[in-house]
């Protein structure tokens, strides 16, 4: 049976492909998108995208919008009635009260049941963990533009530790808090760069409200200092935020002696781009996606130190002080960004079936959209050799340029790539390295314990008083407050109430048992 509904599917999206490609007139489709590299995606000059564009018969006219903007372009678009058939949604404004408050209203759709009943949509292209993340009272308005929950990784120069230890230092690829802290003041304070300035940095931090605590590293840090990311157990069977934890200020403190040293960007608090110290030569690591190692971003430091004379590298594998192997979970609310299908823009089911049928064709495992999307165009983006397709790192590069930044931002991936065989180079050898470590690293992962105990109705309230503890840290840090002061902060947010959340939340902990 299962193969025969499989042979059927197979059948409806050729014929669904077929009907595409023989309309007479392209499909358009309106796009507003984040991007988050150095450059807007040039999409209408990219031989794949034109490719994709050729084989589904479709028009897309997408808008990009820089990260900085993303939350007040949101809430205005959102606001009127020209808005796009498709919204990509940064991960930071799925913690915002106003798109809460238009999901339950009905401004986008319900995708819930198209998910679970697509084999593609639920296995592939999505995961429950990233599902229950991104509910709202256990319905899926937004369609989780997936990713492994522990991709993060610290990425750091390893051309400037090679160098400070051919000066007699003895640095390692941190894996703890005493390796980590001695890359940042040596690669801050030993002239790495070789310049004879004291001119570099040795962590690129920025702290956006609680948007950055995953991927910026503070939550990877506080990891390693053997704390909770999000909500976590207090020795009493009770489940308390983050803050409240002794590692907490071990974190806290870790942070505020990288600021008082002048070892990490002292702009961290309204630094709204963590890459562009590490990109412009300035910083020697950071916290970010791991992939991010082989990403275009950094493409530019071979023109600052020369092609060939760098690489940087991404860690993944840490240890608290006793032993235990962590990573920080990303797979959290607030965490991934996603697609929406507003309601005004695409007012039938019939019209959201369409689209959704695009989004099938175009990760079909079968398909030739997939393939191009994958790993380009023959000719262009690989050769043919003894029957399988080969690229140089040119090639590699140009794919990436022309592909990955637009394909990855606003089509939902697959949770496995797939391979179509061929030599691989340099470059997809290490994306491949880190993608397994992705994989291993997940029996690893420290996650928010308060998830399944968490409703839509709490969460909205802990974010309405977020904003007390992201300031207090960043008091902290720079000097302005103590830890007493500090805790008198936690204790407004439980006044203001944090108390009733974290008795409702252990309400239903209890209940669970």
């Amino acid at each position: 049976m299962k193969k025969l509904v499989s042979l059927l599917l197979a059948a409806l999206l050729l014929m669904s492909a077929f009907s595409f490609a023989a309309a007479e007139e392209p499909y358009k489709i309106t796009v507003i998108c984040t991007f988050y590299g150095a450059n807007t995606p040039d999409y209408e000059n990219s031989s794949i995208w034109q490719k994709v564009e050729e084989l589904t018969n479709t028009d897309w006219d997408i808008t990009w919008v820089a990260p900085g903007d993303a939350a007040q372009k949101f809430n205005t678009v959102m606001a009127s009635t020209d808005q796009p058939m498709i919204y990509v949604i940064p991960s930071g404004a799925t913690t915002n009260a106003n798109y809460i408050d238009m999901c339950q209203s009905g401004i986008f759709w319900d995708l819930t049941d198209y998910i679970q009943n697509s084999d593609l949509f639920r296995n592939e292209l999505t995961s429950p963990a990233a599902l229950n993340a991104t509910s709202i009272d256990g319905r899926n308005y937004m369609f989780p533009l997936i990713s492994s929950a522990t991709r993060l990784g610290l990425i750091y120069r390893q051309d400037w530790m090679e160098a400070l230890n051919a000066k007699g230092y003895d640095l390692v690829p941190p894996t703890n808090i005493e390796e980590f802290k001695a890359m940042v003041e040596a690669f801050s304070t030993g002239d790495p760069d070789g310049n004879g300035i004291n001119d570099t940095i040795g962590f690129a931090y920025c702290d956006d409200d609680d948007e950055e605590l995953d991927y910026a590293g503070f939550n990877l840090i506080q990891a390693m200092t053997g704390g909770p990311v999000g909500w976590g157990f207090t020795e009493d069977d009770k489940l308390m935020p983050y803050f409240f934890f002794d590692e907490y200020f071990e974190t806290l403190d870790i942070f505020k002696w990288m600021y008082d040293n002048g070892y990490m960007n002292s702009d961290f608090a309204v630094n709204t781009n963590k890459h562009d110290p590490l990109a412009n030569n300035w910083s020697g690591s950071m916290c970010t996606s791991a992939t991010g190692a082989t990403s275009n971003d950094y493409d530019n430091l071979n023109s600052l130190v020369g092609e060939g004379k760098w690489f940087i590298e991404a860690q993944q594998v840490f240890y608290t002080a006793d032993g235990k192997r962590v990573t920080s979970s990303t797979m959290t609310p607030g965490s991934l960004d996603g697609v929406l299908i507003s309601k005004i823009a695409v007012p039938t089911e019939a019209e959201l079936e369409k689209l959704l049928n695009l989004f099938e064709i175009m990760r079909d495992p079968e398909g030739e959209v997939n393939k191009v999307m994958s790993i380009g165009i023959e000719g262009v983006h690989y050769e043919m050799v003894d029957g399988q397709p080969v690229s140089t790192e040119e090639q590699i590069k140009l794919r990436e340029k022309e592909s990955e930044a637009v394909c990855s931002y606003m089509i939902p991936r697959r949770i496995v790539g797939i391979d179509y065989g061929g030599a691989k180079t340099e470059r997809q050898i290490r994306n491949q390295k880190i993608l397994d470590m992705n994989a291993e690293n997940e029996a690893y992962a420290v996650v928010d314990q308060s998830t399944p105990y968490m409703t839509t109705d709490l969460r909205n309230a802990q974010y309405q008083i977020a904003t007390i503890i992201s300031d207090a840290r960043v008091k902290y840090m720079v000097g302005q407050i103590d830890k007493d002061g500090f805790i008198a902060e936690t204790q407004r947010w439980l006044d203001e109430g944090g108390q009733e959340i974290v008795d409702a939340v252990n309400a239903a902990y209890q209940a669970s048992k």
